[in-house]
This record gives structure tokens, C-alpha cells and sequence, in this order.
């Protein structure tokens, strides 16, 4: 396996030192299209006098692949990225326990080879367009995205223990006057943090990013726009992370609201509720019914400072007692970043999840888990970003058979972290 992991080191080194030099000689495009948090953070670059290597902290527009003339006719944008990191605990266990997507502690990992093609919809508040999205993704963040719920469509599709491919996105999307919806699979609207490691600050995750929220769903949903300041949700979708055959029998409505306060201050809430799945698709699989809410505030403090609060409260009952027990879970999140320039940027993370049947983090493990979590974000280049950080966490509750989440069952808190790179084309 380590043999594996130098391999894909190199070629991943390669592979960016040659597209780097690529972008050194070609002439800046458009920047990335992304409303992410952390995208946002540099929203002043190609401003004037602009350095590519940010010597005094502003960058130029970042290189993008060159798009195949059929398809810039036809409004189709196709770009991806490439990101690996290492994550280590205090204890040097080969696994850093209960913490997101960063679990594994011996290596360096390719988290995510991501390419997709893209034709967004703007009908510009009138008439009719259609568009549509297919993501495809390789690497030990794939795994999370699989259509698990059921077993079904990209299930499975893995090369290794820790390495797989999915599809986690394929649909369509029509638009008329001020309503566009999706039809297809897609990646769930609730919460905060989200799978594309570009549109994330911290490298780790949250508890109820992992463990208390849907990754995908697959239906429809549709945005409608009132006007700019206020976008309404709505749709039906079979359950969390099931594929198109949808085999555990999950039926769900999600929907939800967004408010736009100001420019500095947003408002974002989505619900989940219906029948979550009959424990028919294979042993284990999720039964029982399901409402699920989700709050996320943002405030631009200053033009340098964000504040961003989460909040959601899941509740699984009627359970079949094959599948485990009617459980809720609860959680808070705090991020508050602090962005020094174009290339500098500064944050951290607190948070608190419980789980008081055991049922949704470390099976049997009942209480609460805290996290703190501080980080950095450095682009050196509009394409390159580096994201090192480090991250206490802690457990209060009773350990299950398994034992305590940390050091291989024997220890209720940890020290860890580590840094990934994210190259952007």
C-alpha cells in the first residue's frame, strides 16, 4: 500500500508541475464559477497590478482548460481539480477515528480527482433553457458519495479498500421565467460544508457533515425565485444517498428558504422529512422515518472578517429494529474567518454534535463530541491552494462495546492534522 501511495505521490507532483508550467504561458480566462464561502474569499482577484505569485498578495485570474469550441456554442463549461493531503493523529494510529473524511492516518491519500461538465441555466427571468451537470470523481473522498443508501448505481465502483470512483451528480436541469429544477442525482442542498474540497476552508469535516446530513439525493427540486432577496425550495427525492433504483424504498420531500438580508447577511434553511427507508435494500440498510432541519446564517462582520452559524436537529424513528433504534441528533457550528488578502486567509471552527443513542457516529458510543478546529489558506497561485490546519477533539458520554472514538477505542479525546493542496483547472 505505501508503494501505492508514492506512486500516485509522484504522479500527482507531475501531473501538477506540468499543468502549473501550462498555466504560466496561457493566457488568463474567466475565473471559476463558484458562490462558495471559501471562493469568495478571493473575490478582489485580477484586481490592478495583479502578481501571479502573489508577491504583494493579490493574484491574477486563474488558468482554465481550454474549451472545446462545440461546446463554449452550446453554453457547456468542463473543468475539474485535483486534491491529496496528508492527516495524522497524536498517537500515530493508523486511523484518525470519527473525523470526517480525513480517517485515514498513515498516508498520503488522493482525495479527490474531480472533472465535471457543466451547462448552467438563465433564462434572465424569462422564456425557457435547459442545462444539466455530470460530476465525476476518483479517490478516498469518493467513497462518501456512492449511492450507499441503496447499494445501487455507482455502489461499489472501488479499486481498492480506500479508493473508488462515483458519479454523484447527473442531471438535468429545466428553467422557465423564474423557476429552474433539477431532475436527476444530485448533492444535497442542506448544510453549510459541502464535497468539493474548493468550496470548503477546513480540510477536515464536521461531525453532522459526515454524520448527521444527507451527501446525495436523487428526484427533483426546484428554486424559485421570488426576487433577490428571497428564493423558495421545494421537491421530492427517495431518501438520502440512494441511486435511481431507489431499492431501500425511501420517500422524502425537501425543500426549504433563503433570505437575503443585505450584502453582508444571509439566511438559509432546508427540511427533510418522509420515509427514509423500509431496511429492505441489504442488512443495516437505513429504515424508519425521517424529519430533518437545517439553519446556516452568514454575516460579513467587515470586509476582512465572516461569521457563519449552523444549526440542525435530525430525528429518525418508527426504526426497524434490524436496521438499530429511534435515535435524534443535534448540532451547532461555528466559523468565523479572517481573509488577510488575496492570498492569505485565516479561520477556525467549533463544534458540538450529539448523539445520545449511539446511533449515528461510533455505533453505541452516547453523548457529545467537541471539536475545535484552526486553519490556514494559502494561495500561492490563482490555482493552487494549500489548507494546513490542526484540530482537538474530545468525547463526554459512555463508550460502547467498540470502545472510546479515538486511538483505536481507547482514548475520548485526540490531537490532529495536517494539510492537502487543491489544484483547480
Amino acid at each position: 500500500m505505501k508503494s501505492v501511495q508514492l506512486a500516485i505521490a509522484t504522479n500527482v507532483l507531475a501531473l501538477a508541475m506540468v499543468v502549473s508550467a501550462v498555466a504560466q504561458t496561457t493566457p488568463p480566462s474567466a475565473p471559476p464559477q463558484s458562490d462558495s464561502p471559501a471562493a469568495s474569499d478571493s473575490s478582489d482577484a485580477g484586481s490592478d497590478s495583479p502578481c501571479r505569485w502573489c508577491m504583494q498578495g493579490k493574484l491574477a485570474d486563474p488558468w482554465t482548460l481550454p474549451q472545446p469550441e462545440f461546446l463554449k456554442d452550446r453554453g457547456v463549461t468542463v473543468g475539474g481539480w485535483l486534491s491529496g493531503g496528508i492527516y495524522g493523529n497524536q498517537y500515530g494510529a493508523p486511523d484518525n477515528g470519527p473525523i470526517g473524511m480525513r480517517n485515514i492516518g498513515d498516508g498520503f491519500t488522493v482525495d479527490q480527482l474531480w472533472t465535471y461538465a457543466e451547462r448552467k441555466t438563465d433564462t434572465k427571468g424569462c422564456g425557457w433553457d435547459l442545462g444539466g451537470r455530470i460530476d465525476y470523481l476518483f479517490g478516498v473522498d469518493s467513497l462518501h458519495t456512492q449511492a450507499f443508501g441503496d447499494h445501487t448505481w455507482d455502489f461499489g465502483w472501488n479499486t481498492s479498500r480506500d479508493y473508488g470512483s462515483a458519479i454523484p451528480q447527473i442531471y438535468a436541469e429545466i428553467a422557465h421565467d423564474n423557476l429552474k429544477v433539477k431532475v436527476g442525482r444530485f448533492y444535497t442542498p442542506i448544510g453549510y460544508e459541502v464535497v468539493q474540497a474548493p468550496q470548503n476552508f477546513f480540510y477536515s469535516h464536521s461531525y453532522s457533515y459526515l454524520f448527521g446530513e444527507p451527501f446525495t439525493h436523487t428526484g427533483f427540486l426546484g428554486d424559485y425565485a421570488h426576487n433577490d432577496k428571497v428564493h423558495v425550495y421545494g421537491g421530492w427525492v427517495n431518501g438520502w444517498d440512494e441511486g435511481f433504483e431507489g431499492k431501500d424504498g425511501g420517500s422524502t420531500f425537501l425543500g426549504g428558504l433563503a433570505l437575503t438580508f443585505s450584502e453582508k447577511a444571509t439566511l438559509v434553511w432546508h427540511c427533510c422529512t418522509g420515509r427514509l427507508g423500509n431496511g429492505d435494500a441489504f442488512p443495516g440498510a437505513a429504515s424508519g422515518d425521517v424529519y430533518y432541519n437545517c439553519l446556516v446564517f452568514t454575516c460579513k462582520l467587515t470586509d476582512k472578517w465572516t461569521y457563519i452559524f449552523e444549526h440542525d436537529l435530525g430525528t429518525n424513528f418508527n426504526v426497524d429494529q434490524r436496521s438499530g433504534v429511534d435515535n435524534q441528533w443535534y448540532q451547532v457550528n461555528n466559523y468565523l474567518t479572517y481573509k488577510i488578502n488575496d492570498c492569505w486567509s485565516c479561520g477556525g471552527r467549533f463544534e458540538w454534535f450529539q448523539d445520545p443513542q449511539g446511533a449515528r457516529v461510533v455505533a453505541g458510543d452516547r453523548g457529545n463530541y467537541f471539536a475545535v478546529t484552526g486553519g490556514v489558506n494559502y494561495k500561492p497561485h490563482a490555482n493552487i491552494t494549500i489548507r494546513p490546519e490542526i484540530r482537538y477533539d474530545w468525547f463526554d458520554g459512555t463508550a460502547g462495546p467498540g470502545g472510546l472514538p479515538f486511538n483505536n477505542g481507547t482514548a475520548s479525546s485526540q490531537l490532529s492534522g495536517g494539510f492537502d493542496a487543491i489544484f483547480t483547472f
